[in-house]
C-alpha cells in the first residue's frame, strides 16, 4: 500500500488512519481514502474529531478518561494504491479534484 496526504500537522493522522482502515478495517482503497478520521494536535490539548467518525458509546468513553473532543472540518485529502493479489486499486479524496491515484482494473498484479 502506498499513502499520502497533504495537510501540515495532519498527514500522519491521515496516513495512518488510511492504513488501518485497509488493513485492520478490510475497507477498499476508496473507502479508506473518504473515511472520516481524528487527529491530536499537540496544542491545543484536545481531539479534533471529523463527523461520523466515532460512535456514541465511544465518544462516551473518551470524555469519561478526560478527553476534550472538538468536531472540526474534514481535514487532508488522501491518496492511495493498494496492491490486492488480483488487482490494484488507486482512490483519490473528493476533496482535492485535481489529485489521482491510478490503479488498473484490467492488469492482474504479477
Amino acid at each position: 500500500m502506498l499513502t499520502g496526504s497533504p495537510g501540515g500537522s495532519t498527514i500522519i493522522s491521515t496516513t495512518v488512519e488510511t492504513m488501518l482502515d485497509v488493513m485492520d478495517f478490510g475497507m477498499n482503497a476508496q473507502q479508506a481514502v473518504d473515511a472520516p478520521r481524528m487527529h491530536m494536535p499537540w496544542w491545543p490539548d484536545r481531539i479534533d474529531v471529523e463527523p461520523g467518525h466515532l460512535r456514541p458509546h465511544a465518544r462516551a468513553a473518551l470524555r469519561a478518561m478526560r478527553y476534550r473532543l472538538h468536531q472540526r472540518a474534514p481535514c487532508g485529502a488522501a491518496e492511495s494504491i493498494v496492491v490486492g493479489p488480483r488487482r490494484i486499486q488507486g482512490a483519490n479524496h473528493r476533496r482535492r479534484a485535481a489529485g489521482a491515484a491510478m490503479g488498473c482494473r484490467q492488469c492482474a498484479v504479477p
